[in-house]
């Protein structure tokens, strides 16, 4: 082969030498280091063992609330409507006021140290995640395009991300917010983007687990696209000619790509809005599919919604909740946080909205259900 050839190896030092300038051999260092490791046994050095936080021993009133009593609590569900075009709507639902304990303190360190927080209102949120053909009616140019696959000599560009059904991406904070304040000019309403404390007491819907639906080890399937084990069958085959390309699986030994192998949802990449069931409080994909922006700056915990975290700056780093298809149970849940720059245009984060001021007796359409 070309490496251990000496001959190769001369012509390598001969171009190094006239292109770069370069007289040293690489080569030649790393034989004598291995020359030297021999017979050395080397020990490794364990890290330390992090320590658990002793319990905090925060409660919150009427929480958590098993899904039986989360729906109770919130009362009659219904869906409301706000129109985009005059063929397109967006759905919202009902999350109510409340009390709940935000962070985790089996997370990551990020998460803790847990504060109690209070929702002091009730307020519409997105029943689904922002799809492409809702952003189009703000922004017809842009193009969430596709998503890459593995392998090489590719016949496709990859993965199609840009479906109208499929929830937009690749948008910054600063777009997702562009849109927010063309809907609330178009529909007379203050459409915002929900703030970190709102968008994990919606996620949450009175569960103090880290999914609504269970824990790390839940099959997830059911209820959440994330980084199942579909994912390893990402690897491109390509036969030559117009033939389409085949996904192949990696190895079982191999890591890449990060992926829970325990479980298979329902899609390998990003799907469309509402595959799955929702969350108690009529929430669909709130964990996976795509992570979604908040309007809070990442800033350290315990959180505090008046120490200016919600002011809006355009130059600090913004929060995205959920996690998304990319992301495995361990690295994604109610209260796990993203930091990102605020013009950043992420390939799985997206958005959904919040209005407030909103009459119960305005939520009166039909819940839809998801599609079997």
């Amino acid at each position: 082969g070309m490496w251990g050839n000496p001959t190769y190896e001369k012509k390598r030092l001969d171009l190094a030498k006239l292109y770069a300038g370069l007289t040293d051999n690489p080569e030649d260092e790393f034989r004598q280091v291995q020359e030297e490791l021999k017979d050395k046994k080397i020990e490794p050095v364990a890290p330390q063992p992090v320590q658990k936080p002793a319990p905090d021993g925060l409660k919150a009133r009427e929480y958590p609330l098993n899904a039986e009593k989360a729906k109770e609590f919130q009362g009659v569900v219904k869906e409301m409507e706000l129109s985009l075009t005059e063929s397109l709507g967006m759905r919202l639902v009902k999350i109510p006021s409340g009390q709940f304990v935000m962070g985790s303190q089996s997370g990551f360190s990020d998460e803790q140290p847990r504060a109690v927080v209070e929702i002091t209102r009730s307020f519409a949120m997105g029943a689904t995640e922002v799809t492409c053909a809702q952003y189009a009616a703000f922004d017809p140019e842009h193009d969430n395009r596709y998503l890459d696959v593995h392998g090489k000599d590719h016949s496709t560009p990859g993965h199609i991300a840009n479906h109208p059904d499929q929830p937009v991406a690749r948008i910054s904070w600063q777009q997702a917010n562009a849109f927010c304040e063309w809907l609330s000019k178009k529909s007379g309403r203050k459409v915002r983007l929900p703030t970190e404390s709102e968008w994990e007491w919606a996620a949450r819907a009175g569960s103090e687990q880290q999914f609504f639906y269970g824990d790390n080890n839940s099959d997830f399937s059911k209820w959440a696209n994330l980084a199942d084990a579909s994912r390893r069958r990402s690897y491109i085959r390509y036969d030559g000619g117009s033939k389409i390309h085949r996904p192949t699986n990696y190895p079982k030994d191999y890591p890449f790509p990060l992926r829970d192998d325990r479980f298979t949802d329902l899609w390998s990449v990003v799907d469309y809005v509402k595959q799955y069931p929702s969350n108690p409080w009529g929430l669909h994909d709130i964990i996976g599919n795509v992570s979604e922006w908040t309007y809070s700056d990442y800033t350290p915990y315990p959180y505090d919604a008046g120490d200016g975290r919600n002011a809006g700056a355009a130059d600090a780093l913004k929060v995205a909740r959920g996690g998304s298809w990319n992301d495995r149970p361990k690295s994604a849940g109610s209260s796990i946080r993203f930091p990102f720059e605020s013009y950043q245009k992420v390939y799985n984060v997206g958005f959904r909205v919040v209005i407030d001021d909103v009459e119960d007796s305005e939520f009166s359409l039909p819940a839809v259900p998801p599609k079997p």
